[in-house]
């Protein structure tokens, strides 16, 4: 049974109530838990255009808007995968909340429309807005600073229920040949752009080789 864990209405509320927490564990020395991979990855290895990195309201950092989201509306994710649980603690937890759901979906996408007027390239999102569990993962993966074809890319597997296999051979033959890791699975166009950076900084390493090895044999 999912969700066998909870054992009463009142384990089922505070889980919807607190999830965004992590039981505890979301927070370090006051700080957000955070890891934006599409960020890391460009400054690891130098790339360019393959986050987001957007803007947000009252200029806040990525990683506390994305607290700061996750704390306002992860619940009504959470209160909708209950509704539909076998655990009946779950169900009645979340009925308590279920009137809740056509507010907290309209803030949401609010704050999408913020968001996409300070940053236009979030036009492109293709989510259902009036889907309560895919609105609030296109929110989070503004503040995971996915660009806009990797965020569409990921809720499109969401919806088929499996990973694209071609993406991930592509992803591991650009592990072996370069060592660049992955925390995510990029879109196609994202990693048309990986692939073709690492293979302009090749190109590069092996023209100052040989000027250094010519160089080298004309002393």
């Amino acid at each position: 049974m999912m969700y066998d864990n909870i054992t009463s209405v009142e384990d089922a509320l505070h889980r919807i109530n607190n999830g965004y927490a992590r039981d505890g564990k979301y927070l370090v020395n006051g700080k957000p838990r955070y890891t934006a991979h599409a960020v890391q990855m460009e400054d690891a290895y130098g790339l360019t255009g393959i986050a987001g990195r957007y803007k947000f309201v009252d200029g806040k950092e990525a990683a506390f808007a994305e607290y700061d989201y996750r704390k306002r509306f992860q619940k009504y994710q959470i209160a909708l995968n209950f509704l539909n649980s076998d655990n009946p603690y779950c169900r009645q937890g979340a009925e308590t909340m279920k009137d809740q759901l056509p507010a907290g979906l309209k803030e949401m996408n609010d704050e999408i429309g913020k968001l996409t007027v300070m940053n236009p390239e979030l036009k492109a999102l293709n989510f259902n807005k009036n889907n309560i569990v895919e609105t609030y993962r296109a929110l989070i993966g503004i503040t995971s600073q996915y660009n806009p074809d990797d965020i569409n890319s990921y809720l499109h597997s969401v919806r088929a229920g499996k990973k694209n296999p071609e993406l991930l051979a592509r992803m591991d033959k650009i592990k072996k040949s370069s060592g660049v890791v992955f925390g995510w699975q990029p879109a196609a166009k994202t990693l048309d752009r990986i692939e073709a950076q690492l293979k302009e900084r090749e190109k590069t390493k092996s023209a100052v080789a040989q000027a250094v090895l010519n160089k080298s044999a004309s002393r």
